[in-house]
Formats: structure tokens, C-alpha cells, sequence
């Protein structure tokens, strides 16, 4: 290993220290209760489906940004402390044609409010593999 691949590797170590640290900033408390709902964008059928119909798919996190341990660093849900699935998807961009929900956050990850311009509900989802979250979170619906 060079210098630079190991002054590399330092920095990246580094960086994730540094928004773990941030991910848990003065202000911001975990939410530990409540709906949690994953915005899906797929291609709509010819004939428009019935909100709440299964869409035959699963919410997909493997596309979301991992750690060395293979844990997701903040991937983009809804949730709020206490919501019910209806709260919770206030605020859900029109773009999400559907969504997987979970009545709970899921086991093993936290979930921290990350408010975003027009959707007060957003927050990140880290610390749980890809793999359980699709899992946790089961099959998509048509919004």
C-alpha cells in the first residue's frame, strides 16, 4: 500500500467518524416510534392501479451507500416520532408513484429527522444492511 492509498484510506476513515459524530449533533434524537415509509418510482401501468395495491415488487436498498461493514450510511426514508403511516407520508415527493412501509422502525438501524425543503418528514436510515432493510420493509405498494 503507497502513502497516498494509505493517507486516502485515513481520510475516508476520518470523514465517516466525522458524520457519525455529526449524525448524532446536539438536537438531534433518533425516532424509535412510529411508520417508516420508502418513496419507490416505477414505471405506472396502462391502467392506472388502485392506491394501496401491491405494485409485486420489494422496496430496493441495494443501490444505497454502504460503510466497510457493509451497513447503509443514509438512505432516504419518511418517518416521524409516533407517526402513523397517513403523517408519515406527508410530505412524500410526487415522484414516488408508490411506497413500502413498516409500522416500526426497522430492527438494528437508526433513524435520524433530516428535514428536506418540502418534506419535513424526511429522515435517513444507516447502520442496517441493505439487505435487512428490504426485508424489514417487504412489498411496495401504488400510491
Amino acid at each position: 500500500m503507497t502513502k497516498i492509498h494509505f493517507s486516502m484510506i485515513s481520510a475516508l476513515t476520518l470523514m465517516g467518524l466525522v458524520i457519525s459524530i455529526n449524525a448524532n449533533a446536539k438536537g438531534v434524537t433518533p425516532v424509535t416510534t412510529g411508520a417508516v415509509v420508502r418513496g419507490v418510482t416505477l414505471p405506472t401501468p396502462v391502467v392506472a392501479p388502485a392506491p394501496g395495491t401491491s405494485t409485486g415488487r420489494d422496496c430496493d436498498f441495494s443501490g444505497e451507500a454502504v460503510n466497510q461493514a457493509g451497513k447503509m450510511t443514509g438512505a432516504s426514508v419518511n418517518c416521524q416520532k409516533n407517526g402513523t403511516p397517513t403523517e408519515v407520508l406527508e410530505g412524500l415527493p410526487v415522484r414516488f408513484n408508490a411506497y413500502c412501509i413498516t409500522r416500526k422502525p426497522p430492527k438494528s438501524a437508526r433513524l435520524l429527522p433530516a428535514k428536506v425543503p418540502g418534506n419535513d418528514n424526511h429522515c435517513d436510515l444507516s447502520g442496517i444492511t441493505p439487505k435487512d432493510a428490504t426485508g424489514q420493509f417487504k412489498g411496495a405498494v401504488w400510491r
